[in-house]
């Protein structure tokens, strides 16, 4: 049976949006944290990857959002892995109040890839055995994520890939693709609707120097995006939101 590793963290300034609540491109940060955390407690984090050419890399997330941390509040953050199969492996999060009460609730789905050829590679026994996992042929389904197809976009932004946008794993870090999906909504938008929950895919890898295009089309209460690289996807993803109550 699967540990639960945890960590404790405050919500610090640089970790909020105008709002002053933790922002959705920090809540997939600290699940990311959490369980670097854990590899390294195990003895299979990142020095073991690195050593063998290997990278961890997040195909999807899907986030339930019960309310968003204020800005000081103390944070648990729990994460256990779940069942792994050849090539991919789960993972779930959950983040606490001070009341232990659960606040945000994610499942992701996880695979390992080559860092230099970037082909995904077999999950090796001796990497996923020590999180507690159980093996299995089927793994559970994440969220099927509506495409943007024939539809008009409503909004369209380009951006410019820098230097900082780049992880370890040598391309744009999972958190960037969520930072341009939200950047091209309008500002009213935001201030006026709260995001409840969200799942987003990653499709293609991007890469330092690359232009990319992030794009929305606005629905009720919810909005669908994509990230182009050229012709093909980098990232999709679909947000729902709860319009905020006039005070």
């Amino acid at each position: 049976m699967a540990d639960i590793y945890s960590i404790n963290r405050p919500v610090e300034y640089y970790q909020v949006d105008l709002t002053r609540k933790l922002s959705l491109s920090m809540i997939l940060n600290l699940a990311i944290l959490c369980s670097r955390k854990q590899g390294e407690y195990l003895q299979v984090g990142y020095q073991e990857t690195d050593r063998r050419g290997l990278g961890w890399v997040i195909l999807q997330y899907d986030v339930n959002i019960i309310r968003r941390p204020k800005l000081g509040e103390e944070l648990t953050i729990e994460t256990k892995a779940g069942a792994w199969s050849t090539y991919f492996a789960m993972r779930g999060f959950l983040f606490k109040d001070a009341k232990g009460e659960v606040i945000i609730d994610i499942d992701s789905l996880w695979t390992l890839i080559d860092l230099e050829s970037r082909h995904i590679q077999k999950l090796p026994l001796d990497l996923v055995q020590p999180y507690g996992g159980e093996e299995s042929k089927r793994l559970p389904k994440m969220v099927k994520i509506p495409k943007i197809k024939d539809e008009p976009v409503d909004f369209d932004k380009p951006y410019q890939v820098r230097f900082l946008d780049i992880d370890g794993n040598r391309h744009v870090n999972n958190s960037k693709y969520l930072e341009w999906m939200l950047d091209v909504l309008p500002l009213e938008f935001l201030k006026e609707h709260e995001p409840s929950r969200f799942s987003i895919r990653y499709e293609n890898e991007v890469h330092y120097g690359h232009q990319v295009d992030s794009q929305v089309v606005m629905g009720d209460n919810e909005t669908k995006h994509r990230v182009k690289d050229g012709e093909q996807t980098a990232a999709e993803a679909i947000i729902h939101w709860t319009p905020v109550k006039a005070k």
